[in-house]
């Protein structure tokens, strides 16, 4: 990237605001009519070219919530998600003394995340003792699954969800198990020997779910009850779900709607019913095209962009009160290859963001990495605002040659399933400018 240049331009940018005594440079042209006024500031609208893309190797790696449930979305299809995860404690793991009687152990699940269809419908959710190892260092991703003893569950709820009411979801585990658990950890096990033994758990759906739920690890335990006896009772003994490895699979099928279509990474599409969609857990991505800007700004010429603002909404919403499905709280806007691969976790290290990532103004002029653009929705209009101004006078003076972003998930949203559906027609780009010819 040529410093030099983004320096040169930020200056221009700085004297057009002395010029126009603005004191906020998000109030630049708003009080000015271009139609009439003398200092030459123009507006411009553009609607940007959209369309959307699949990207199906999404890392859900140490994930923030454990995703479990079912949905059958009208839009993304029907929407399948496993937790799998090890189970931790501070310190070492073996703290019963091994005169202790078991009283029973239960699982406790705090929710932090709801996606569905509320109702009077049975929700099951099922916990089993992993077969198979879960490795530090290894990336897992959404169609991936680790082996667990399917025949023989460890705890088991079926329940009718009720929002003031399940706000931790405790399943008690089955006895003979529990034993089994008790007896291996009051022999004094170490906390690596427990994960060989062990090895952690899958929290695996009911084939009639109509609800995703998400749980907090940190806040989600295994809990074991137990008395002594001389007498000494009610004590536990507690895990909990934030293990060094945990990942959510999340598989959609996306048979019978607009999106069918989309199976394959990279796979691209222009839905009939003019409009785009977004869902970051289940790799759905919607793509702009920069192309009426580029050409706008190549057939001006020299000139200063005072403001640029990307609009995206108002988005589409499920009008009925029983669905619980949000748009995602923030976004980035990533700069796309010509194979719609470049869409991924590893695009937002430190390292590749600022190369990769629409930035703030305030990032390009101080070159801090850690200020990407981040539009939040506001629910009052329903849609997506923000100002990336010097990225599209970068973008004009050719310091960037970008034609396509690619809009994703901000950082809280990266693998959940909110998700958005926008007509075509609001996306648009407004540009206010001076011509300098």
């Amino acid at each position: 990237m040529n410093l030099q240049g983004r320096t040169a331009s930020g200056l221009l940018i700085v004297a057009a605001l002395m010029l126009f005594g603005c004191e906020s440079p998000s109030e630049i042209g708003l009080e000015l009519n271009p139609n009439e006024n003398n200092v030459g500031v123009y507006e411009e609208e553009f609607v940007l070219p959209s369309s959307v893309i699949f990207y199906d190797s999404v890392n859900t790696t140490s994930d923030p919530r454990l995703l479990v449930g079912k949905f059958n979305d009208p839009f993304f299809g029907e929407i399948t998600t496993k937790s799998f995860a090890q189970i931790t404690r501070d310190g070492e793991v073996g703290a019963i003394s091994d005169q202790g009687v078991l009283d029973s152990i239960t699982f406790s699940f705090e929710l932090n995340y709801i996606y569905g269809e509320f109702g009077g419908f049975f929700q099951t959710i099922n916990v089993f003792q992993l077969a198979d190892t879960l490795y530090s260092g290894v990336n897992y991703f959404a169609d991936d699954s680790t082996n667990y003893a399917f025949r023989t569950p460890v705890a088991v709820k079926k329940f009718v969800y009720s929002p003031s009411v399940d706000t931790v979801i405790r399943i008690k585990a089955d006895p003979t198990w529990a034993n089994t658990f008790f007896t291996t950890v009051r022999d004094g096990v170490t906390t690596e020997e427990l994960r060989n033994e062990i090895k952690g758990f899958a929290l695996i759906p009911g084939s009639e779910n109509t609800f995703v739920f998400g749980f907090s690890p940190e806040n989600s335990k295994l809990n074991v009850h137990y008395h002594l006896p001389d007498g000494t009772d009610s004590l536990t003994f507690t895990m909990n779900f934030n293990g060094p490895v945990r990942y959510n699979g999340i598989v959609a099928d996306r048979s019978g709607t607009e999106l069918e279509a989309l199976s394959q990474s990279g796979d691209e599409l222009n839905p009939a019913s003019g409009k785009v969609y977004l869902q970051g857990g289940t790799g759905i991505y919607t793509k702009l095209s920069l192309e009426p800007y580029r050409k706008f700004a190549d057939s001006i010429g020299n000139m200063i962009v005072n403001k640029a603002q990307i609009i995206l909404g108002p988005n589409d919403e499920l009008s009925s009160t029983e669905y619980r499905i949000l748009p995602p709280s923030s976004l980035r806007y990533i700069f796309a290859d010509s194979t719609n691969k470049i869409v991924g976790a590893n695009i937002l290290l430190p390292s590749r963001i600022f190369n990769n990532v629409i930035m703030n103004d305030q990032a390009y002029l101080t070159q801090n990495s850690a200020l990407s653009l981040s539009p939040r929705y506001d629910s009052a209009s329903r849609s997506y605002r923000e100002t990336p101004t010097l990225f599209f006078q970068y973008l004009r003076d050719s310091i960037y040659n970008v034609d396509e972003i690619i809009v994703f998930p901000g950082s809280n949203d990266v693998n959940s399933l909110n998700r958005f559906i926008v007509p075509k027609d609001n996306i648009r780009l407004k540009i206010y400018y001076t011509r300098l010819n």
